[in-house]
């Protein structure tokens, strides 16, 4: 069975019930997913499922969003349109820098994907499977 729960931290779900009231420490396994940075909430749910020795997988989602951003970053400096190797290089560098603050900071591997059905064979959305 899946659960897609609910985010920690809002007034439904405060924090400092949240993992109780959901029984975290019982799941097979969890895939805690931001489209953004990790919050100061998901690393409090890293560190109990790791107390709990509760599997997981940390999953980066809108991988695409951040890649397009710094091809127009990059474009906006350069006042150029970018080449196509040129979008693959950012788009590598987006992801390894992604990764590397993940690794550095949550001892981790982070997962880059995109749901949009166009990049569903790019990133890391297969290895995710």
């Amino acid at each position: 069975t899946i659960w897609d729960l609910p985010g920690m931290g809002t007034a439904a779900f405060p924090q400092s019930t949240y993992i109780r009231s959901m029984g975290i420490r019982h799941f097979n396994l969890v895939v805690l997913m931001t489209a953004t940075r990790f919050t100061e909430a998901d690393v409090m749910l890293l560190c109990e499922l790791r107390r709990c020795k509760v599997p997981f997988f940390l999953v980066r989602t809108k991988i695409d969003i951040d890649i397009e951003s710094a091809i127009e970053k990059e474009e906006e400096i350069t006042e150029e349109k970018i080449e196509i190797h040129d979008c693959r290089r950012l788009e590598e560098e987006t992801m390894l820098a992604i990764k590397q603050y993940a690794a550095k900071m949550y001892q981790e591997n982070v997962y880059c994907i995109s749901s949009k059905p166009r990049f569903r064979n790019r990133y890391d959305f297969l290895t995710l499977e």
